[in-house]
This record gives structure tokens, C-alpha cells and sequence, in this order.
């Protein structure tokens, strides 16, 4: 038994596929399927059952599980720490997952203050907040920054860094009908406009999906942006409108946009994130605890 193996084993119980799993560890789906197989060889039974390009546990798949996850985390932590013997070479290292807003909230200040006074290596991942929780979830990271507005205590344990109110995002022209900049915009008046929305990656739909039906209104999406900043380029643009939280709004960028406070405002949570009842190296609280202080 190899770690290699290991590793391929817990790949495919992530991606719930031999093809996705060999594409992630940059082999061929045969070389994995042949690593499996020695490793099913070795320990005497069947790890997965596979039906029409499906795959899943079997029961002694579902035994094994727990130990490879020792196993790997085990491994991992021997790593770190032999790395940690190299002359100037960091303490420790914690792998980190974020939404690419650290910058709005001030978060990259004080990690670096973090990073300077434990020498800790942090190493960042930045993508949406789907891709960032199905890592976490697998332990390919160890926290995360993201928004709490729909993560359940039951899995997460997390600690609120910043609460941002959303405001109503229109381009200077836009901004002509309304009847002026500095009084919130009813709700009455939001159903006029066409939005342009962060896709479905993002918790951001969603939250303002939920506040609108609160509201009763039936907005129309007229675009959908992968990126807050492109989302913000094409409001600047006159494309639509938009609902954001107020820190994301970068005007200096985008001298063109004007926001608006709402008379039935609503907010979102940014928070520092990981698994709940998991070990986690001692690297690993020292980052969480510095944020929860």
C-alpha cells in the first residue's frame, strides 16, 4: 500500500468518477484503475461498485475510508513537519481558501501581519464559494474566508470577520431615474430596473434571490457575471443594474457607478471557516484563533 494510492483512492470518492479522478492527479484513467486494483489486492476486498459510469462506496470501501483519511492526513502532517527542519525554512504551513475579497474586507493586512510574527507560510486559494467548500469539505484545504449566510453549524465552525449591507449599484446615467442619490431606494422602485447578477458559483444570487421573494418582487436578470469587477465594468457600462454588498463596490475603479442605500436593506456575513470536530495541526488554530481574537 502506497500513499499514491491513497490519494487516488480519496480522489475518486471527491469527484465520484475514475475519469475526473485521473484527470485531477494528471495520470491515465488505466494507470489509476490499475493502482486501485493492487490496492483492493493487497487489502483483500472491493473498494467501490461501478454501474453505468457511476461509482460509489462499497462496504468495506466505506471502512477503509477512515483510515485513508488517517493515513493521508498523517502524511501530510510528517511533511510539513520535516519541512519545518530545513534551515530558514517556515514553521509550518496552513492552506487557506478564500473568495477574492480579501482586499475589500482588509483581511490581506492582517494575514500578512499573521504570517510575519508566527512565520507560518499561508498558502491561498482564491475561487467561488462552491469550488472553495467542496475543497474544504474534502480537506484539500484547511480554512476558508467566506460568506456565512447559508453554512450550518452542524459541519462548520466559523467566526464572523465583517458584516457588509448590500446597496443598489447603477451607472451615472441610471441614476437619473431616481429621485436622488442619497435617499434609500424602495422596493417599490427596484422592480423598475433590469439586473445584472453573479452567477449561481457565487452565494450572492441566492441571497438576493431569498431577499427579493421577502420583498415579493420579480426582478428580471438580464446578465449573469462570473467576476464582481466584471459584473461592476458592465453596470459601469450601462448594462443593467445590480445588487452588491458595499465594500465590493469599487468606485475608484469605476468612477462611473453610484450606489444607493435600500429602505429594506439586508447584509452578508464574511467569516473565517472550517470543519467542524476535525484535528486540525496546531498551524492550523493559530491562524483560525488569530482571526477569532
Amino acid at each position: 500500500m502506497t500513499i499514491t494510492q491513497i490519494k487516488y483512492f480519496l480522489a475518486i470518492l471527491e469527484y465520484n468518477s475514475f475519469s475526473a479522478a485521473a484527470d485531477e492527479m494528471y495520470i491515465s484513467q488505466s494507470s489509476l484503475s490499475k493502482q486501485i486494483k493492487a490496492l483492493e489486492n493487497e487489502i483483500g476486498i472491493s473498494l467501490f461498485i461501478r454501474s453505468n459510469n457511476k461509482v460509489w462506496l462499497s462496504a468495506g470501501g466505506k471502512l477503509f475510508l477512515d483510515y485513508a483519511k488517517d493515513f493521508n492526513s498523517s502524511y501530510e502532517s510528517m511533511k510539513k513537519r520535516f519541512a519545518a527542519l530545513e534551515e530558514d525554512a517556515p514553521s509550518g504551513y496552513v492552506s487557506l481558501g478564500t473568495l477574492p475579497l480579501m482586499a475589500d474586507y482588509q483581511i490581506t493586512d492582517k494575514l500578512i501581519n499573521f504570517q510575519k510574527t508566527s512565520n507560518i507560510q499561508v498558502n491561498i486559494t482564491e475561487a467561488d464559494q462552491t469550488y472553495i467548500l467542496r475543497k474544504l469539505r474534502a480537506r484539500k484545504i484547511d480554512l476558508a474566508f467566506l460568506r456565512l449566510n447559508y453554512l450550518s453549524p452542524d459541519i462548520y465552525d466559523f467566526y464572523p470577520v465583517c458584516k457588509d449591507n448590500f446597496v443598489f449599484v447603477c451607472s451615472v446615467n441610471q441614476s437619473h431615474m431616481l429621485p436622488d442619490t442619497k435617499t434609500p431606494i424602495s422596493v417599490e422602485m427596484l422592480s423598475r430596473f433590469h439586473f445584472i447578477s453573479m452567477n449561481k458559483e457565487s452565494d450572492l444570487p441566492k441571497i438576493c434571490k431569498d431577499y427579493f421573494a421577502e420583498m415579493q418582487i420579480h426582478p428580471h436578470i438580464k446578465l449573469t457575471a462570473g467576476r464582481h469587477l466584471y459584473l461592476l465594468g458592465m453596470v459601469s457600462n450601462d448594462l443593467g443594474v445590480t445588487l452588491l454588498p458595499e465594500h465590493m463596490v469599487n468606485t475608484s475603479m469605476f468612477p462611473n457607478l453610484v450606489t444607493v442605500p435600500l429602505e429594506e436593506s439586508f447584509s452578508t456575513g464574511i467569516g473565517i471557516v472550517r470543519l467542524r470536530n476535525e484535528n486540525f495541526s496546531w498551524e492550523t488554530d493559530a491562524l483560525y484563533s488569530y482571526f477569532c481574537e
